[in-house]
């Protein structure tokens, strides 16, 4: 039995796909303690109250909740979250992100899920000296970290060929999807009208951030609508990233922009809905770690149009068909492929469902225990 510690604070929907990667993995991991019988300290903001599921979590007999609410990049962190994981005495910490504590010397993994920060940093000055931190911090997580989780072979080779890290210390885990399914046709027809949907859709779900290339994507849909004369909407589900406002007013600047719903933040319970309602999955992104959204719409049984990328070629194989991201044409000329070919699509839609079914949270739970249990037994030879 190992007293393993887990940095929560950005555990939740809040936080996008980082905050679903840590609460679908904290919760198989305490699902599964009879397996591996570790014991879980969790390290939280007092933000997660206000999630719905965080009674369960408070409930657990095998997990023991410190509050921090300790901000990333703060002082405090540096100081006051190393004296509180301290005081627990934990044998192994685990940090799901890079950002964790530069002058934290005990043993511990992280999870680095990819490396777009090296590839897109922030453009606006006021950014740079975030992206002098960045760098500081997942330096350090790199080089001292006992071991590294990341989730696809992809960003497995961006790690060590940008932070020079061997890769005998990168183990990809991958995603699983939880989605509970389809929705009732009576909750998913309340969610259209919700949003104001009455055509048939192509659907994209994220933040409205610069690496998804969602301007490139809009100006395909609008050559798809125009050219191909179809009667279909673009649904964009997710927040705006309050770094890039601008992103919103210019995937707004095509000329069918009443063919465009931008939800904003979408609860859980819509998003189910709005898969379970949507035509197809589409994605224009330049870089991804896993790519989330696009697997969880596989196990919708979408089939999904998207960026010929290496990472989702990894991630999605015969699930997808690829375009250039950076040709609005092409993007069109691949979504009139699923508009126009029933038979095609549904071919893809098999596929998808069929490699959905490879990913699970089970999995990436019993893989990340196999990475404590390894690091641990590390950390005791060095003694």
């Amino acid at each position: 039995m190992a007293k393993i510690g887990i940095d929560i604070r950005m555990m939740g929907t809040a936080h996008g796909g980082i905050g679903r990667y840590v609460k679908e993995l904290v919760f198989e991991l305490l699902k599964n303690t009879k397996r591996s019988n570790n014991e879980y300290v969790l390290f939280y903001n007092s933000d997660l109250e206000n999630e719905g599921y965080f009674q369960q979590l408070a409930k657990d007999p095998k997990a023991k909740l410190v509050k921090c609410n300790i901000r990333h990049y703060s002082l405090r962190e540096q100081w006051n979250l190393i004296k509180l994981i301290r005081k627990e005495k934990v044998e192994l910490m685990h940090f799901p992100n890079f950002n964790l504590p530069v002058l934290y010397n005990e043993p511990f993994v992280v999870t680095i899920h990819d490396m777009v920060h090296h590839k897109i940093s922030g453009a606006k000055k006021t950014h740079l000296v975030h992206f002098w931190a960045y760098k500081k911090v997942i330096e350090h997580a790199a080089r001292a970290a006992r071991a590294i989780v990341t989730v696809s072979e992809y960003s497995k080779k961006d790690i060590v060929r940008l932070l020079g890290v061997p890769e005998s210390r990168v183990r990809v885990v991958y995603e699983g999807v939880s989605l509970p399914g389809q929705a009732s046709l009576d909750q998913t027809e309340s969610v259209k009208r919700k949003y104001f949907i009455d055509r048939p859709y192509f659907l994209f779900v994220g933040v409205l951030e610069r690496k998804k290339n969602l301007v490139n994507l809009a100006r395909g849909f609008d050559v798809f609508i125009q050219k191909y004369r179809q009667d279909m909407d673009l649904v964009i589900a997710g927040k705006a990233d309050s770094h890039y406002p601008e992103i919103r007013h210019k995937v707004l600047d095509i000329k069918n922009r009443n063919r465009l719903v931008l939800t904003d933040y979408v609860v859980e319970g819509d998003l189910n809905a709005l898969y379970s309602g949507a035509y197809a999955f589409v994605s224009a992104s330049l870089h991804e770690g896993f790519g989330l959204p696009g697997l969880e719409a596989m196990r919708f049984g979408l089939p999904l149009a998207v960026s010929n990328t290496e990472v989702f070629n990894e991630i999605y194989d015969n699930a997808a068909i690829y375009f250039n991201p950076l040709d609005p044409d092409d993007i069109a000329e691949k979504m009139q492929l699923l508009a126009r070919d029933a038979g095609f699509r549904q071919k893809i839609s098999e596929n998808a469902s069929k490699r959905s079914s490879e990913f699970s949270w089970e999995k990436a739970a019993v893989e990340t225990e196999s990475v404590y249990a390894q690091a641990i037994l590390s950390s005791n030879k060095a003694l």
